[in-house]
C-alpha cells in the first residue's frame, strides 16, 4: 500500500512539475515566434492563462509518465547502474513520444510552442525534469 502511495505521489508530482515547466516554455516560444516586443506582465498573463487552460496536456503527460515510469522501473531491476538516470530519461522519452503521437494523429503538434526543433527539445527537457522530480519523490519516500 505504501509503495502504491509513493508511486502515485511521485507520478502526480513529476507530472505537475513537467506540466508547469512545459507550459512556461510553450508560452515563451509562442510569444517569441511573433517577433514583437511583449511586456513582462503580458508574458506572465499569457503563461498563467496557458497554465490554467491547457489541462488536457497535463492528462497527456500523466498518462505518458505512467507508461514510461513503469517501463523504467522494470529496466532498473535489470540494469541497476541505470538507476540514477532512468526516470529523467523516461520522462523525456515520454514527452517526445507523446508529441510524436500527436503529430501522427493530427498532422501537426497541438502544443504550438513545440513545433520548432528548439521548442520540441524544450518540451523534452520539461519531461526530463518531471522524471527527475518523480525519482526524487520516490527515493525520498522510500528512505523514510
Amino acid at each position: 500500500m505504501a509503495a502504491t502511495i509513493r508511486f502515485l505521489f511521485g507520478l502526480l508530482g513529476g507530472a505537475v512539475a513537467a506540466y508547469i515547466l512545459a507550459n512556461l516554455f510553450n508560452s515563451q516560444f509562442v510569444i517569441n515566434a511573433h517577433n514583437v516586443p511583449v511586456s513582462f506582465s503580458d508574458r506572465f498573463n499569457m503563461t498563467m492563462f496557458d497554465l490554467s487552460n491547457m489541462y488536457l496536456y497535463l492528462v497527456i503527460i500523466l498518462v505518458s509518465f505512467l507508461i514510461a515510469f513503469g517501463i523504467a522501473g522494470l529496466l532498473k531491476r535489470f540494469l541497476p547502474k541505470l538507476s540514477t538516470v532512468a526516470y529523467p530519461i523516461a520522462g523525456a522519452a515520454a514527452i517526445g513520444t507523446a508529441l510524436g503521437f500527436m503529430y501522427a494523429t493530427f498532422q501537426t503538434v497541438p502544443i504550438s510552442g513545440a513545433r520548432s526543433t528548439l521548442g520540441f527539445l524544450s518540451q523534452v527537457v520539461a519531461g526530463g525534469f518531471g522524471g527527475w522530480v518523480y525519482g526524487k519523490i520516490l527515493l525520498r519516500r522510500k528512505a523514510t
